[in-house]
């Protein structure tokens, strides 16, 4: 047993010289503080947005779309002058408004688009200029907009 205790008492002697050279490898400890850069937090405020200043020309474009007052299902005996007498309308105007070159070349379960139907308040004239603005910039981080 005298060996066994020799064998640990090794083993802390190596464990504690390992320490002590571990110890006098470490840089030495400063006698004061380590300067640093100070901290400096910038903040920046995003700008505010003007909603009703956001309109554009192609907002207020009225592009009129076929509703299902203004379709007409072909049925099996339909001809386009039957149809454009029936609809107060030419044959013309039913070639032009469902892009057809033929007027023969109709078939039943087609759907066609009828003027006539459609209500008079949507055209496809350009719509009346918006009025100018003019962007007034003061001492605010947001533009505001008047009218001349």
């Amino acid at each position: 047993m005298p060996y066994a205790l020799s064998l640990r008492a090794m083993y802390c002697l190596f464990g504690l010289a390992l320490a002590l050279a571990l110890a006098a490898c470490a840089p030495p400890q400063p006698s004061s503080p380590r300067p640093t850069a100070a901290t400096i937090i910038d903040i920046t405020p995003a700008p505010t947005q003007n909603i009703d200043a956001t309109a554009t020309a192609y907002a207020v474009l009225l592009i009129p779309t076929p509703t299902p007052a203004g379709l007409y299902v072909v049925q099996p005996d339909d001809t386009l002058s039957k149809l454009a007498e029936d609809f107060g309308t030419t044959v013309e105007e039913l070639m032009a408004a469902n892009n057809l070159t033929d007027p023969n070349a109709i078939q039943a379960g087609q759907t066609l688009l009828i003027p006539s139907l459609i209500s008079g308040t949507l055209t496809l004239e350009t719509p009346a200029p918006l009025p100018t603005a003019t962007v007034v910039i003061s001492g605010t981080a947001t533009p505001t907009l008047s009218s001349p």
